[in-house]
């Protein structure tokens, strides 16, 4: 009677078990709850968990319960351990004592009696837990009986596992999805090389703890190739847009990459497919670890790469790089789109430059080669009218200086054409190509008057997209104008500072009459004082906010910050 009534509270035990891992979808809980009910099943005290790695041919222990940290993470080929033999035999496996098996992973546990079950998924041996009691209870050894019942919960168990890989799938597929439109739309919105890169590098590292940065090649005017660096993000630096240019060379690592094959690299010091250009370029960045990811687009040769380094040598997980290999395609195809934009460009200026010479020539045919013609004929009769008629001879010689006179203004006028002043960039140019700092600079610089100095204070600045940029530029840029116009101040202080994990923060301080701002705006009829409002949209369509501070008498401060 007592045996029946243990076999119903087991089955009871069991079926709610069964519920507990079918309602955990999320797979490195789903397996801690497996281990722990396997042992409550049979009244065991410890255990393990592992899942086959197929292409290693090995058993990785994924969650643990009541067992030494240190096994958490170990791998088990092949024949090797309990796991090891499972895995060789593909039946369930009971000892007496632990070590009987000869190579453990864990000699302290020895004494304790064992049971290995293997998970079976569709003809598939996916998993293994190991169950054992302590030595102390030399008593509990395991059964048959054991064994049929933690099989049975194998079976359950590996549909869990399954249903929870399922899961994860849909997940990365999704995040995946996700991470494409999201990179789709901010690059594809960028206008320029510089932004582009910015886009990018802002979106792949958001809370990344490895330096990444874009390459491309590049060749110069002898059509020697080059690696252009277009810019980088380190997690103590932030962006860098910086551009470099380093010499191309061809490596053991090159053949891979032609094929678009991620290159990872734990420890540079060690692999002797780098050269020792690399190695040096990398123990003074003091990064050894280092992976290279083409960015490669189908039937054409490679365009560059992004460069992920960690400051410590470094095995890279695939995840780690799954997220950077996705958009690498992308970026390749935006690249080679800005590429193909600059190369027309180029022959753009080339067919105008053309053109210009053949306007010159024409010019230069209708003008001056018309007058040095004239004037060659009457020099060429000058001396014979001269001997005929004295009088004939001075006119001629008058009016060959009249011509000359005259070609030498119209040579005059057709250098001035080529020579036209340099035009001066305009502040969008300047944010696209120097960025924000240049751009303010040579704002405040145009605009400066002897009343009031404005000081541009950016020392913790570091670049951000150029949606950003060009938003605090024209805040700045009208906060300035409103200071200058209406607070009759003489200094004005504009600070820019990048805020680790908060954005970027603008301030604009003067120290000027100030004003009240409980009173309603004062109606005007010149299409002024949208100032603010529009300060306050430029911010607020970016996700940040505007914060303006005043009273009479105490000046004003704007603030903005942007995420």
């Amino acid at each position: 009677m007592e045996t029946v009534e243990a076999l119903l509270r087991q089955q009871e035990v069991l079926r709610a078990v069964i519920e507990s891992i079918s309602s955990e979808l999320h797979l490195r809980p789903l397996l801690t709850r497996i281990v722990r009910h396997a042992c409550e099943l049979i009244g065991a005290d410890n255990g393990t968990i592992g899942l086959v790695d197929e292409r290693r041919d090995l058993v990785r222990t994924e969650a643990i319960w009541c067992m030494p940290g240190s096994e958490l993470g170990a791998e088990m080929p092949r024949g090797v351990g309990l796991a090891g033999r499972v895995l060789e035999c593909g039946e369930p496996l009971v000892l007496a004592h632990y070590g009987e098996i000869g190579s453990l992973t864990q000699p302290a546990l020895a004494a304790n009696a064992v049971i290995g079950i293997p998970i079976w998924w569709r003809e598939k041996l996916i998993g293994f837990f190991g169950i054992g009691t302590d030595a102390t209870r030399q008593s509990r050894q395991f059964n048959q009986h054991d064994v049929e019942t933690l099989t049975l919960f194998a079976r359950h168990a590996a549909i869990a596992i399954e249903n929870a890989r399922l899961y994860a799938a849909a997940e990365t597929a999704l995040e995946e999805m996700e991470l494409l439109y999201a990179t789709s739309t901010r690059i594809g919105t960028a206008l320029t090389t510089r932004e582009l890169v910015a886009a990018y590098l802002n979106l792949v590292t958001t809370g990344g703890r490895f330096a990444c940065t874009v390459t491309r090649y590049q060749r110069d005017e002898g059509e020697t190739r080059q690696v252009e660096i277009l810019g980088r993000w380190t997690p103590a630096g932030g962006l860098d847009l910086t551009t470099h240019h380093y010499p191309y060379q061809r490596d053991a690592m090159e053949e891979a990459l032609d094929r678009g094959e991620t290159i990872a690299i734990p420890d540079v010091h060690t692999d002797p497919r780098v050269p020792e250009s690399l190695r040096q370029i990398q123990a003074e960045s003091g990064r050894p670890a280092l992976a290279l990811i083409p960015l490669r687009i189908a039937g054409a040769e490679r365009l560059g790469h992004v460069i992920l380094s960690h400051s410590q040598v470094h095995p890279w997980d695939p995840a780690e790089l799954h997220p950077f290999e996705i958009t690498a395609q992308q970026l390749a195809s935006a690249l080679d789109s800005r590429l193909q934009q600059e190369r027309l460009a180029s022959q753009s200026q080339k067919v105008a430059i053309f053109e210009e010479r053949q306007r010159i020539a024409r010019d230069l045919h209708d003008s001056v080669t018309q007058l040095l013609f004239t004037m060659t004929l009457i020099a060429q009769t000058a001396t014979a009218a001269w001997k005929r008629d004295p009088e004939e001879g001075e006119r001629r010689v008058g009016r060959l200086v009249e011509l000359s006179q005259a070609a030498l203004a119209e040579m005059r006028t057709l250098l001035a054409e080529l020579r036209p002043p340099a035009p001066q960039p305009t502040g969008r140019e300047l944010l696209e190509t120097q960025g924000l700092i240049v751009a303010l600079t040579a704002h405040f610089h145009a605009t400066a008057d002897e009343n009031t100095q404005v000081i541009l204070e950016a020392q913790r600045y570091r670049p951000a997209l150029f949606a950003v940029e060009h938003a605090l530029y024209r805040i700045a840029q009208e906060a300035v104008a409103n200071a200058r116009k209406h607070a009759q101040v003489q200094q004005i202080i504009v600070t820019l500072a990048t805020q680790r994990g908060q954005g970027t923060k603008l301030t604009i301080r003067d120290k000027g009459k100030g004003f009240d701002t409980t009173l309603p705006p004062v109606p005007r009829t010149d299409g002024s004082g949208m100032g603010l409002s529009t300060m306050r949209e430029r911010a607020t369509k970016l996700g940040g906010t505007l914060k303006l501070t005043t009273q009479p008498g105490s000046g004003t401060l704007v603030e903005v910050r942007i995420p």
